[in-house]
């Protein structure tokens, strides 16, 4: 079986040729909404999960197909940094790889320092912070006991600090888990210290490893990429999750629809996709806001927006 797979496309990083370093499931952490599935085989033991020589034909192959792809990302069906040749892959990478090499990392191991100079050494440090509250941490990662998350933190600051590269540290939101106002609070401090290039902010789009787990808002995400003192953006497309959370009365639903087009004109049909549970009163609700003047309406090529 090889250990490359793809060229898949990648939303953030274009045609990535994936380079699996560790087994189906082998990994650090049994996050409730992993894509992959459930971890078979939680561990923090750093081992020869896949054998050098079979590394090592899997560059030449890498090498020999670099045409095909945009990046070679390093990820999979664990954690990539579990393998013990980690290191020495992201070296022997850099000297035959010309294209952009990526890591894609549940950031467990980033502060063992060895795993960390070799981070160093990469384009993109694709890495993951769901929550750095030990309470929601333990709920949406479920991490193997020995995983340290202060530690991680500590890492990524110090990583972010040395590398050549840049650190993109993905948050996926679980609906209910670590959405909550306190979660965000200390989030935003944390990322402010750490200072990674950007902040991605994701949630549930594929069928999750556990039952009943939901993605937030699009709304929600929005709200959070615009709270945060660091620069963020929302990388999932609003078309795959709910706008909003909840029914709005007409009362709730006023101040919503003028903060959002203080931040982009919109015709009324965006508006009932943004606020579905409103839709049956939206028309109304448009037409009191025009006749206080707090929203006007503009033309572009013959169609209505509204502004603020």
């Amino acid at each position: 079986m090889s250990l490359l797979f793809g060229p898949v496309f990648s939303r953030r990083l274009g045609r990535s040729l994936g380079f699996d370093l560790v087994p189906y499931k082998i990994c650090s952490m049994n996050c409730i909404y992993c894509e992959v599935g459930r971890t078979t085989f939680l561990t923090v033991e750093r081992a020869a999960y896949v054998s050098w020589d079979k590394i090592k034909k899997a560059l030449k192959e890498a090498a020999e197909m670099e045409r095909s792809f945009d990046v070679l990302t390093f990820s999979g069906s664990g954690e990539p940094t579990l393998n013990i040749y980690f290191e020495k892959v992201v070296s022997e990478a850099r000297k035959i790889i010309q294209k952009p090499i990526a890591v894609l990392t549940n950031s467990s191991f980033v502060w063992l320092s060895s795993v960390r100079k070799a981070l160093e050494k990469v384009d993109f440090v694709l890495a993951s912070l769901d929550s750095v509250r030990k309470e929601s941490f333990i709920k949406v990662n479920r991490p193997h006991p020995g995983v340290p998350l202060n530690k991680i933190v500590e890492g990524l600051k110090l990583l972010r600090e040395k590398m050549q590269g840049k650190l993109l540290l993905e948050v996926l939101f679980v609906k209910g888990v670590n959405d909550s106002e306190e979660d965000i609070e200390v989030l935003n401090k944390t990322l402010i210290y750490i200072n990674p290039h950007k902040v991605q902010l994701n949630t549930v789009v594929r069928p999750p490893a556990e039952k009943g787990v939901g993605p937030v808002s699009f709304s929600f995400l929005q709200k959070v990429a615009e709270s945060l003192e660091v620069p963020a953006e929302v990388i999932v497309s609003s078309s795959a999750v709910p706008q909003e959370d909840s029914e709005l009365s007409e009362e709730e639903l006023i101040p919503r629809i003028i903060e959002y087009l203080k931040r982009r004109p919109a015709p009324a049909d965006e508006l009932a996709r943004a606020f579905p549970s409103a839709k049956n009163f939206m028309n109304s609700v448009i037409e009191k806001l025009l006749s206080q003047g707090r929203i006007k309406t503009v033309f572009h090529q013959d169609k209505a927006y509204y502004v603020a």
